[in-house]
């Protein structure tokens, strides 16, 4: 079986508290927090999965990361719950949708939303974290059950004014933090800036020299908007084709992928890699070209935008490849049951390490910044895959596993009527529960003017 070593080691465990028993009779109870492995959440903001050669691209553009995978498990068709930062980081943390969360209607996320972070930490772990996104910096709800809660960003974008911290000084803040002497298990997330636009990685990494002097040219827009162009703020000079972009976001990949060596390399070094259970994956993707949109995320819910890199290694014990559809809200329930932790019933997600659980729907959601509450939903089902737009009534309806870029809407097709309508209510059903049932116990946050600037720049409010 593929889990038959996971067994094993639980197996182990249990032997070993009735040994320590000594016939008294009591049940068996967890381990001590000191037997607990360390996790490590390592993110990597605006990050395609068909942009690392562990999920077929031909430019070399992740080494590090294909090393990485090729001795854990990787999920070909991982999908997060938005293409938004925020939205798609309150579904993985938690457990639970967007809608659910309060996220989708309020700037923060509300401090009633229970978090893998603060279960971690009231078991006995130390948890840190180091954010190079402005929206998730501190204040913004993200931190909480963290002890420590780095969103310290000197830096300043090259296109705009806009704070970030780039994957050099991400990884040294994040050695710091490792290299710290503790007696607890540790709970580190890292989240990476790179390679979220604009596209402006060191020289070094854009190959081949000169890579995109021609066609296909893009407009430029005046708006943040990617559709039909170059995003404002994307805008590099006068440069105007597909393939110079192209090539400037395969450097930031490049750039971010030798940085993640690092922490890894770091991780091998205090003896922390080789039991440690470290999930790797991205927030969202980002469009390029595809449904001619460009160089951006945050307005539609196609797969280059939400299909993402998920790599699972917990010591030896996971290897190879799945193709089964999973989703972000499946993590915690998988690391809260590698862990031997309770987990609340009502999360999302399934335990992707227990045979039994069955698959369930992939449900993203988000709140386009350029339609006034345009809210966007989609589903994915065995394959199938829904969009739709409740403000506007407009859906659109793929068969993904066949036509994986989206180009062939079936929505129409009476051939899949029946599809069709089971998965708008099942959809709808999902949509309108609420297993969190948040009563807000205070008003949301109000952003400050200038936030809202910063965030007007980046397309996340308006």
């Amino acid at each position: 079986m593929r889990h038959a070593p996971w067994t094993l080691v639980r197996v182990g465990w249990i032997f070993a508290l009735l040994a320590a028993s000594s016939g008294c009779g009591t049940e068996p109870t967890r381990p001590p927090e000191s037997a607990l492995p360390d996790v490590i959440l390592i993110m990597v903001d605006t990050l395609r999965a068909d942009r690392l050669g562990c999920y077929g691209y031909a430019e070399a553009t992740s080494p590090n990361i294909d090393r990485f995978a090729a001795e854990s498990l990787l999920f070909e068709n991982a999908l997060s719950h938005a293409a938004d930062t925020r939205f798609s980081c309150a579904a993985l943390l938690s457990g639970y949708l967007p809608h659910e969360t309060s996220i989708l209607r309020r700037p923060d996320l509300p401090d009633e939303v229970p978090t893998l972070t603060e279960t971690l930490q009231s078991h006995g772990y130390s948890t840190a974290a180091v954010i190079s996104n402005y929206v998730l910096r501190d204040g913004q709800g993200y931190e909480q059950g963290f002890d420590t809660y780095d969103s310290t960003m000197r830096q300043t974008e090259t296109a705009r004014e806009w704070p970030e911290r780039v994957a050099e000084h991400t990884t040294d803040r994040a050695i710091e933090i490792l290299r710290q002497s503790r007696d607890r298990p540790l709970f580190l997330w890292v989240h990476y800036q790179d390679p979220h636009g604009p596209y402006v990685p060191p020289e070094s990494f854009v190959s081949p020299p000169g890579a995109g002097a021609g066609e296909p040219s893009v407009p430029f827009n005046e708006t943040l908007s990617g559709r039909g162009g170059v995003p404002s703020y994307q805008r590099l000079g006068d440069h105007d084709s597909l393939d110079y972009y192209s090539a400037r976001y395969d450097g930031e990949v490049r750039y971010t992928d030798q940085h993640l060596g690092r922490l890894i390399a770091e991780l091998k070094e205090q003896g922390m890699y080789r039991d440690a259970v470290i999930v790797f994956s991205s927030d969202h993707g980002e469009g390029m070209g595809e449904h001619d949109y460009f160089f951006a995320h945050g307005e539609y819910l196609y797969q280059d935008q939400i299909h993402v890199p998920l790599v699972l290694r917990w010591g030896q014990r996971l290897k190879g490849r799945r193709a089964d559809y999973v989703q972000h809200v499946d993590l915690v329930p998988t690391i809260l049951g590698i862990l031997e932790l309770p987990a609340a019933e009502s999360l999302r997600g399934r335990d992707l390490l227990d045979d039994r659980e069955a698959a369930t729907p992939v449900v993203s959601e988000m709140r386009s910044s350029f339609v006034r509450d345009g809210i966007k939903v989609s589903m994915v089902r065995d394959g199938l895959k829904l969009i739709y737009s409740p403000l506007s009534q407009q859906a659109e309806f793929y068969d993904i596993a066949t036509d994986p870029v989206e180009e062939n809407d079936l929505v129409a097709d009476p051939r899949h009527a029946s599809e069709f309508e089971a998965m708008m209510a099942e959809l709808l059903r999902i949509r309108g529960e609420d297993r969190l049932a948040l009563v807000p116990q205070q008003a949301p946050h109000e952003p400050s003017e200038e936030e809202l600037e910063k965030l007007r720049s980046l397309g996340y409010a308006r």
